[in-house]
């Protein structure tokens, strides 16, 4: 099992490929043994329904430079009390892998490329970012040099959209300078990924994304109603 000890992972429990949607809760490993490992219990917890149902283990690996996800699929085969080595006892899952790991794509919601239109900013650890794609699952942003982004460090990100702000922290997956993509020499490109995403910041933020879509369409549209009518 490419799992170790003390790693943070994220559980895939459910997926609509139809939708766009994905399921994913934060966890650690406490133990591991053969196939086997014990998690921490998520925080919602999985249900008990999930008992012998098949999930998704992914974790972030290092590669050459940079973090690749990987991923590999598993099954719940109990639930237990876990004892640390504090001597408290927590909840935990105990799971068996099934699958072998492979590069994992954790980022299968649906994207958007917002405009200075949609009314949605954002903001690394207090300094104001371009967003130049947006999912549930993280984003693909450009910056000034001077905004501090090392791989797999874990950052503050302030989402304002409606008049309201949402934090979440945020994990750096890569950086790369801009120039590739055809960017001005000073600016940074990165892609991140959300690690805390609760239920709230969720429903709000799909909300935003649906809305974003639908006036993208509307602009779409309109661009295409004004060249046929010219």
């Amino acid at each position: 099992m490419d799992i170790k000890p003390g790693l943070n992972v994220r559980i895939v429990t459910d997926v609509d490929l139809a939708r766009e949607r994905i399921s994913v809760k934060a966890s650690a490993v406490y133990d591991v043994k053969g196939r086997t490992a014990i998690l921490a219990q998520t925080d919602p917890p999985i249900l008990k329904s999930m008992l012998n149902k098949d999930i998704t283990i992914t974790y972030l690996k290092r590669k050459s430079d940079a973090m690749e996800r990987h991923g590999f699929l598993a099954k719940i085969v109990e639930f237990i009390d876990y004892s640390l080595d504090s001597g408290k006892m927590v909840k935990a899952l105990e799971v068996e892998e099934i699958g072998e790991s492979q590069p994992y794509n954790i980022r299968m919601f649906y994207r958007v490329t917002p405009t200075a239109q949609d009314g949605l900013t954002m903001e690394i650890d207090g300094t104001p970012i371009n967003v130049l794609d947006f999912s549930l699952g993280g984003v693909k942003l450009s910056c000034d040099r001077s905004v501090r982004l090392k791989t797999d460090s874990v950052v503050n990100a302030s989402i304002e959209t409606g008049g309201r702000t949402y934090s979440v922290k945020a994990r750096v997956i890569r950086t790369w300078d801009g120039e590739s993509e055809g960017f001005s020499q000073n600016l940074r490109l990165a892609s991140i990924e959300f690690v805390n995403m609760d239920r709230t910041i969720e429903q709000a933020l799909s909300q935003k994304i649906q809305d974003i879509e639908r006036q993208s369409f509307h602009r779409e549209t309109d661009s295409q109603t004004v060249a046929s009518s010219g």
